[in-house]
């Protein structure tokens, strides 16, 4: 194959697998790290992470393009059931509230985590421990059948969720999920909520990349690479959150618990093996 034809095959790779796992919880950070690795690839660097992290926020914000207009025009959804989120103007602030923890976190220690927790080694440990905490959650955590109005300590608690995620390995969408179930949402609610509370951090975390690029005059020139890159984002992530908001209408994050544990394992295998 073409040397340039496989560095655009990477950058569509890269793009899928950043899409796919945004939103599956399997952690996102993790699986680009084992990518790289796996495709013997340098990390392409901050403006090509905030690239994909941009290509995600449009997927959450064009799916859910009519909660979010409902939340700043809208002051009750008054219809909504109780095994429903409501949307209302209260939501929005209590998305703001779950993304204030892990913007004050990222702010003071990302430059750390990212020094000491992105090798294939650190990221396969933090998938199993993952997996397992998936695992044994999901076996003991009640899950209500009716969701409870959320406070704002509710919000706080999955967003102090959402700062372990900043570990590579730990899944985003994975521990807001099980706060939120937690703190008393359904698990459908629960989910819904992951999505959108996502779209803040992930604005930021995009920004932030393309703000450091051009400090450091480090943007990616490849305009065809990134195109690709952006594009096999936005759609595998809309696709993604369309089929895990059927997928959890009936069943549990077991299977992506028994994912992330042989995930680590095989990982770590690749490691020491080769």
């Amino acid at each position: 194959m073409n040397i340039y034809i496989w560095h655009l095959v990477q950058a569509g790779i890269l793009g899928l697998v950043q899409g796919l796992t945004e939103f599956i919880p399997v952690s996102s950070s993790g699986h680009l790290v084992v990518a790289r690795e796996l495709m013997r690839i340098e990390d392409p660097g901050n403006f090509f992470d905030a690239v994909l992290h941009l290509a995600t926020l449009f997927a959450i914000l064009i799916y859910f393009r009519r909660e979010w207009w409902q939340m700043l025009v809208t002051a009750k959804d008054k219809i909504a059931p109780k095994t429903h989120l409501a949307i209302d103007r209260r939501l929005l602030w209590l998305i703001i509230v779950a993304t204030i923890p892990a913007l004050a976190v990222g702010y003071f220690m990302q430059g750390w985590i990212e020094n000491n927790f992105r090798s294939l080694v650190t990221v396969a440990i933090l998938l199993i421990i993952m997996g397992a905490g998936f695992i044994l959650s999901e076996t003991w955590l009640r899950v209500p059948k009716q969701n409870r109005n959320l406070s704002f300590w509710d919000a706080l608690s999955v967003g102090l969720a959402q700062t372990i995620a900043l570990l590579p390995g730990i899944s985003r969408s994975g521990s807001t999920m099980l706060a939120g179930m937690y703190v008393g949402l359904t698990r459908a609610s629960a989910v819904r909520f992951s999505f959108l509370m996502a779209a803040p951090a992930i604005a930021v975390a995009g920004g932030y990349g393309v703000y450091q690029s051009i400090r450091d005059q480090a943007i990616v020139q490849d305009y065809l690479y990134l195109i690709i890159a952006f594009v096999v984002s936005f759609l595998s992530g809309w696709l993604a959150i369309r089929w895990l908001l059927q997928f959890f209408q009936k069943h549990s994050l077991h299977v992506f618990g028994i994912y992330s544990i042989i995930a680590g394992v095989v990982a770590l295998v690749y490691h020491f093996a080769f």
